[in-house]
């Protein structure tokens, strides 16, 4: 019989469940905040919540708790180090469920899942004084550049210097092409 049994699983068998669970909390931890559909959202904040709360007390043990789910050291890192402290003394509820538009093609209910507390990021800092610093006052001309009218200066162009000759292969005779984005990973067959 199926008494109390309120656990969702997708309808995907239990190792997909896990790993869809484990990818999602992994997300969730790189990016501080996620899309995803309102049910796996909500599984997704049950093990997020139970990994912040492994992370409050730095063990051996816990670390090696969370590596279990995580599968990564660096993120069982960012979960200790950064994540983790800004909750010490909140006892719960380290994440919510923000409901959102549904979705056009299925039209589930999509929902974000963010941490309650987010950490400052460093970068934003700088970006702000980048643009603070494009404004660049005007150069001051020297009396030579005054009074010398800017010449034209002429170049002369060759097309010879220009080309490049591409090396021939051995099959075929045909030019040698820059490997596509797959290729220049995967390699290229047949080289």
């Amino acid at each position: 019989m199926r008494h109390h049994r309120q656990s969702v699983k997708f309808g995907r068998q239990r190792s997909h469940y896990k790993a869809t669970l484990k990818s999602l909390v992994s997300a969730l931890i790189i990016s501080k905040s996620i899309n995803t559909t309102k049910t796996k959202a909500k599984a997704a904040s049950r093990l997020a919540d139970k990994l912040v709360t492994l992370g409050k007390e730095k063990t051996v043990t816990n670390q090696r708790m969370a590596y279990a789910v995580l599968c990564d050291r660096k993120l069982v890192a960012i979960l200790f180090n950064e994540i983790a402290p800004l909750f010490k003394n909140r006892l719960g509820g380290y994440t919510r469920v923000i409901l959102t538009k549904n979705r056009c093609g299925d039209n589930a209910q999509m929902a974000i899942l963010e941490f309650v507390e987010k950490p400052e990021v460093p970068g934003h800092e700088k970006k702000t004084a980048k643009k603070e610093k494009k404004q660049i006052a005007p150069l001051e001309e020297t009396s030579e550049e005054k009074a010398a009218p800017l010449e034209p200066q002429k170049e002369e162009y060759k097309k010879e210097e220009h080309k490049k000759e591409m090396p021939k292969t051995k099959k075929h005779g045909k030019p040698l092409q820059r490997p596509g984005f797959f290729k220049q990973f995967f390699g290229r067959k047949g080289d």
